[in-house]
């Protein structure tokens, strides 16, 4: 009997000291991929708190009714059924650095757990800057008083013609840029006008976020860069 007690306690004590000597290493190979939590990897968050404990990306998320009452020193941005993960992180880190609301109107082309968001680096005050919508005309109902415009490479009007206003959504549509624009959301009723950025003829269009980024800081320019420095 004490020999098999013995035998069980040295099972027990050699399980643990081969855990402790391995789980180190074979943590962070589970964990992550190119210093970044991998997507397969419970628990699957995509951010942390303050305190660095994992929280849901939705209870990070700004709720639609907090966002319209929000004063903010830009204009809201908006994508329209993003398709990209790498564009709408890139996104996310502009509209923190800028003090933008980012709405995200589904569907999305992708999970909000995405590895490539996580590669953004995002965290807890990048998402609190995010809003989902199930749909477009939530985004409209929740925002009733904001002036839309519309960004696509069809309309006549130059971006930099436009006075732009804190309460001003600028919408942008699913990329990449051979996808048709959806007419009934980029020109319906609800758009105030639609503007253009210039670019050389025959070229392929600017990646998504390079346009929001034109345009956000050119109408945080005509606004002073109001909370920047």
């Amino acid at each position: 009997m004490h020999k098999a007690a013995l035998s069980l306690e040295r099972n027990i004590v050699d399980r643990v000291t081969n855990a402790d000597n391995t789980a180190p290493e074979a943590r962070v190979e589970k964990m992550f991929e190119y210093g970044y939590r991998k997507s397969n990897y419970g628990p699957d968050e995509l951010v942390t708190d303050a305190h660095g404990n994992p929280i849901s990306v939705v209870d990070a998320m700004l709720s639609p009714e907090a966002a319209a009452t929000m004063e903010t020193t830009t204009p809201h941005l908006c994508y329209y059924s993003p398709r990209i993960p790498g564009n709408t992180g890139s996104a996310i880190r502009l509209c923190a650095v800028t003090g933008t609301i980012l709405h995200l109107v589904e569907p999305l082309g992708f999970n909000l757990r995405d590895t490539k968001l996580r590669r953004a680096g995002l965290d807890y005050h990048d998402m609190a800057h995010v809003v989902l919508h199930p749909d477009f005309d939530n985004l409209v109902e929740s925002m009733p008083e904001s002036r839309i415009i519309a960004f696509t490479a069809h309309a006549t009007k130059l971006y930099t013609d436009v006075e732009y206003k804190p309460t001003d959504i600028l919408l942008f549509g699913p990329e990449p840029g051979n996808i048709p624009d959806p007419t009934d959301i980029m020109f319906g009723p609800h758009v105030a006008e639609q503007v253009r950025l210039p670019m050389r003829p025959s070229l392929r269009s600017l990646n998504l976020t390079n346009c929001a980024s034109i345009a956000i800081y050119e109408a945080w320019r005509q606004l002073g860069f109001k909370g920047g420095q």
